[in-house]
């Protein structure tokens, strides 16, 4: 069988590992001109972890893990408030948790399948045309191509949605936040964050900074904020954001005036994508087209493993297309739904847009690393559908 499969990212190229492994003819059509390196840490557990098992990557997600002392939670103006270790928060996923860059990751699993599957970068989907056997595809290039299924694994945006589904504003849910990260090169400030992750709060704000391999400082921001009709330009982004956390203390200012030296720059609305299907004929979504959780939920990377690795099962295990896909969405989507649902539950205590809420936040992560909330987590979590 031939897929191909729109987006190189996370889901497209966990996807790509497991249909070549089963004897597929894969193609990963990219339209950044190469592998992306733009993101923020992460935290990695969950059936992702498990599925990362399963490929024998552990080995190489150890090497890009950040093994940092902890995490300082800090006021607005840099005061230290308190400390959770990291080993007493891994101890609650009985060790099976890292933390890496979102690009870090994608560029563990591209290693995996550059030399095995078909990639063309700089390119994406034109026109989507289906019949009952066959997808055909136009690129911007103007070439054209067939395939047995066509998977769109291209983001939040993704164009092969708004070309089989229509227009993307009908699946996006805008959170009512904005989140940016950006790298700085050459830091001279690492030797200020003693290797810890540290996150200054404010209501409705978060600022984060840690250390990186590589005399590099990686940031993280956060903020309430209403929709926007037009997109950003980077220039109005980073407006946006010195306009947002002037007033915060610390490095937080230097880090601000670093931000436009930066190369990897990013900026978004945290959204998250709810869809009455995934898939329609030989067209399937996967990753964030179908599924973004948001960062609220913390399971994103992880999610988009798991429904990769879901859906190349099905695809192997049963021989009707529309049949495997359909079966795909029935294993996968209720999890998928139960996450978004914690995540807008969760999205007050990911950012408390109040003191008192940030009091509470401040009360609930001291007592999280106790023996009681480990067996809840573990009795609680997320794993790969049967």
């Amino acid at each position: 069988m031939k897929v191909i499969i729109v987006g190189g990212g996370i889901a497209g190229l966990t996807l790509a590992y497991w249909l070549n492994r089963n004897g597929n003819d894969v193609q990963i059509i990219e339209k950044a001109s190469e592998l992306r390196t733009e993101g923020y840490m992460m935290d990695f557990f969950g059936p992702g972890y498990d599925v990362a098992e399963k490929m024998e990557i552990l080995d190489q997600l150890s090497r890009i893990h950040y093994p940092i002392s902890g995490l300082e939670f800090l006021n607005e103006d840099g005061k230290f408030k308190f400390k959770l270790p990291y080993p007493s928060l891994r101890y609650l996923f009985n060790g099976r948790h890292f933390n890496f860059l979102r690009g870090d990751l994608e560029q563990v699993l591209y290693d995996l399948v550059k030399d095995r599957v078909d990639f063309k970068f700089g390119e994406t989907i034109d026109d989507i045309q289906q019949d009952d056997d066959q997808v055909h595809v136009t690129l911007s290039d103007g070439s054209r191509d067939t395939a047995d299924v066509v998977v769109g694994a291209d983001g939040v945006r993704s164009r092969v949605r708004s070309l089989v589904f229509g227009d993307h504003q009908n699946y996006i849910k805008h959170m009512g936040y904005d989140t940016a990260a950006y790298i700085i090169e050459n830091s001279n400030m690492n030797k200020e964050l003693n290797n810890a992750f540290y996150s200054l709060s404010s209501p409705g704000l978060q600022a984060s900074v840690y250390p990186i391999r590589g005399d590099r400082s990686a940031t993280f921001f956060l903020y309430k904020s209403s929709k926007k009709e037009e997109h950003l330009s980077r220039e109005e982004a980073e407006d946006e954001l010195k306009n947002h956390f002037k007033h915060m203390g610390w490095i937080v200012p230097e880090l601000l005036n670093k931000a436009e030296e930066t190369s990897d720059f990013y900026y978004d609305e945290v959204s998250q994508v709810v869809m009455p299907h995934w898939s329609k004929g030989r067209v399937v979504l996967a990753g964030d087209s179908c599924q973004a959780v948001s960062l609220m939920a913390g399971q994103g990377a992880s999610l988009a493993m798991t429904g990769a690795y879901v859906l190349a099962r099905c695809l192997q295990e049963n021989n009707d297309v529309t049949q495997a896909l359909d079966k795909y969405e029935v294993d996968l989507k209720p999890q998928v739904m139960k996450t978004q649902a914690s995540g807008r539950r969760f999205a007050h205590y990911f950012l408390p847009d109040t003191r008192w809420r940030i009091f509470i936040r401040d009360v609930t992560m001291r007592i999280s690393v106790l023996p009681i909330i480990r067996k809840f987590v573990n009795m609680n979590r997320a794993r790969i559908p049967k």
